[in-house]
């Protein structure tokens, strides 16, 4: 095959004229500054300014030492650099400029303008020069914009009514428990023991993997995947379990171990590697809430044994409805956080959803696989591969807003509930296949099956 070496010539030629015209452009536009106005200079009221989306603000703003001296029309305008973010449409006409002597050729303008804010983000604001004939002259100066997000009562409703959600499912989950199994997983926590190293040693280390693959200019975002792989999961991978015929429970035992772990090993990671990730060293521990939500699956769960306990008749009625009640509260609880922060789809990104998958997929073949070294069986491994991939949204959400200013954490919440919604989406995939192939049956006595009676009277 013969190279046609002058046609590689002509386009490399082509290129290099490309570049250099394009860099005497450049050149040429920065040298035409103060050609039509002189050295003039914009003055803000404020250094930075911060406001709510969605809300009108005014700014300050003098433009000063404007040289009038050559007879050139002209105008200011001034302008947003994300017009996605925010809007300003103030123009200032050269008959607006006020001389400052009589006799002087110097002129400036003082007043306000207004922007229009909505979405929160960073942005900012500056003024060029626009002549009738000639280039564009830009401000050397510019004004940072912050918008956050205005919070409101939807904020403590999604709170209140996911927190009642997912108790209802741990009341739900405690009156199918058997009391003789789980006090032999207890006493032996050989399955507990494997599900702890995978929360708190295999996940927020994949997770560290991953935030800096794939979000290498992004700190905030590989904070909030490492919290969300650090999280315990809820009620939704015991739901999970149910469905696959796990080990019900051990699911809730590894759930309830973890979640009053958190209260140390939280402290402990954030310590370690929080501040390796993002610059901000003083990042707060929610402690509290953290206690409430022990405290209170604690509580769910005992209500629950009590009420199978105390009204043994209602044991039918529980395991008939098990799985459309827990169906309905998964919905529910999904429903509400998709609902109420339905703005963070559009933050989602391709390499968001990347990592939002692979997460929870590595983490279920890695949890699966040490499962199976410490001599687990198949209905156990399978389990603590749920406990581990299927992902929990809210502690995450709650941590990054302890962890980061507005609008940074209102960017970030899009990692945990994204590869939250995408753990429970691959665990329903998984839940669908097996059920086509035949492979959805009990594997062994601790499987789940809903026509048995697990607690014993």
């Amino acid at each position: 095959m013969k190279v046609d070496v002058n046609f590689y010539k002509r386009n490399i030629l082509s290129s290099l004229t490309f570049v250099w015209l394009l860099t005497n452009q450049i050149n040429r536009i920065k040298a035409e500054y103060g050609k039509v106005a002189g050295d003039w200079q914009v003055i803000y009221g404020q250094q930075e300014m911060c406001m709510l989306s969605n809300s009108l603000r005014e700014v300050s703003l003098s433009i000063t030492n404007v040289d009038l001296t050559d007879n050139v029309d002209f105008y200011f305008k001034v302008n947003i650099e994300n017009t996605k973010l925010a809007k300003c449409d103030a123009r200032i006409q050269k008959s607006e400029l006020e001389r400052l002597e009589s006799s002087s050729n110097l002129a400036a303008w003082h007043g306000v303008v207004q922007v229009q804010g909505f979405y929160f983000g960073y942005t900012h604001l500056y003024v060029t020069l626009h002549p009738v004939v000639g280039l564009v002259e830009f401000a050397t100066n510019k004004l940072n914009i912050t918008l956050v997000r205005e919070h409101n009562i939807d904020n403590k409703i999604f709170t209140y009514s996911a927190a009642a959600v997912v108790l209802l499912m741990f009341v739900n989950l405690g009156t199918a428990l058997d009391l003789q199994r789980f006090k032999s997983i207890v006493f032996k926590p050989i399955g507990p023991l494997v599900g702890i190293a995978t929360r708190y040693i295999i996940m927020p280390a994949l997770g560290l993997g991953l935030g800096f693959l794939l979000f290498k200019q992004y700190e905030e975002l590989q904070l909030a995947l490492f919290f969300t792989a650090l999280s315990p999961s809820g009620g939704l991978a015991n739901i999970c379990t149910v469905f696959l015929k796990g080990n019900l429970n051990l699911s809730v035992v590894t759930t309830t171990v973890n979640t009053l772990l958190a209260l140390a090993m939280f402290p402990f990671w954030i310590l370690l590697l929080a501040s390796v990730i993002h610059n901000n060293t003083n990042m707060a521990v929610p402690f509290m809430d953290l206690a409430v939500s022990s405290i209170g699956l604690i509580l769910a769960l005992m209500l629950g044994v009590v009420l199978r306990i105390c009204i043994p008749k209602t044991t039918k009625f529980v395991f008939r409805f098990l799985k459309p009640v827990s169906v309905l509260l998964s919905l529910c609880l999904v429903g509400l956080t998709v609902a109420l922060n339905a703005f963070i789809f559009k933050e989602l990104t391709f390499m968001i959803f990347l990592a939002g998958t692979l997460l929870p997929l590595i983490g279920y073949v890695l949890s699966y696989g040490l499962s199976k070294v410490f001599c687990r069986s198949t209905t156990d491994s399978l389990t603590i591969g749920i406990e581990t991939s299927v992902l929990n949204m809210t502690i995450p959400i709650l941590l990054l807003q302890h962890s980061l200013e507005e609008p940074k954490s209102d960017m970030a919440i899009v990692v945990p509930i994204i590869t939250a919604l995408i753990s429970i989406g691959l665990a329903l995939i998984f839940y669908i296949v097996r059920r086509i192939l035949g492979w959805n049956t009990k594997l062994d006595a601790d499987a789940f099956d809903e026509n048995e009676l697990l607690i014993v009277d």
